[in-house]
């Protein structure tokens, strides 16, 4: 295809029958999958999120990484608190760590920031990206035209603090 650039995110994971499951969604379809799909279990639901997303940066064929770690929104719902524990933080810090390794462009996604104040990555990873060597993007990731630029001033600007 000739397209401009190719964004590569993780959306969908292997429930215990290997059935793909839509884990990118809003949190309440999200806690209902936990339920129905996954046992309510968190752990394996963060755990191979991230190693799908390990192994897409590796197997390179697209320009920018978005979202990397929008399971931390919807896992959080389900058990606060579970970003701030080092299980998750180590998750996260490998994929990072990949990121930094293979340069692909990395999107921050402000789709639900005016709402929720909530980033994609969230902002505790920026500095490490950015210490990396990792290009970075501001999008809305809209999938309705008049939100195509929510928050990305706003979002600018706290980007441009990181930079200083």
């Amino acid at each position: 295809l000739n397209l401009d650039y190719r964004i590569g995110s993780v959306h969908f994971i292997p429930d215990f029958t290997g059935e793909l499951i839509d884990v990118d969604g809003h949190y309440d379809r999200f806690m209902q999958k936990m339920h129905d799909n996954f046992r309510n279990d968190i752990r394996y639901v963060v755990e191979t999120f991230y190693a799908h997303s390990i192994e897409m940066v590796n197997a390179g064929g697209f320009d920018i990484i978005g979202h990397f770690d929008k399971i931390g929104d919807n896992s959080s719902h389900f058990k606060p608190g579970i970003e701030d524990e080092p299980w998750y933080q180590s998750l996260v810090n490998e994929l990072i760590d990949v990121i930094i390794a293979k340069k692909p462009i990395v999107e921050i996604n402000t789709k639900v920031y005016a709402q929720r104040g909530r980033l994609f990555p969230s902002e505790r990873y920026w500095d490490k990206l950015i210490q990396g060597g990792v290009n970075i993007i501001v999008s809305s990731d809209a999938h309705v035209p008049a939100l195509i630029d929510a928050s990305l001033d706003d979002v600018k600007g706290l980007l441009a603090k990181h930079y200083q």
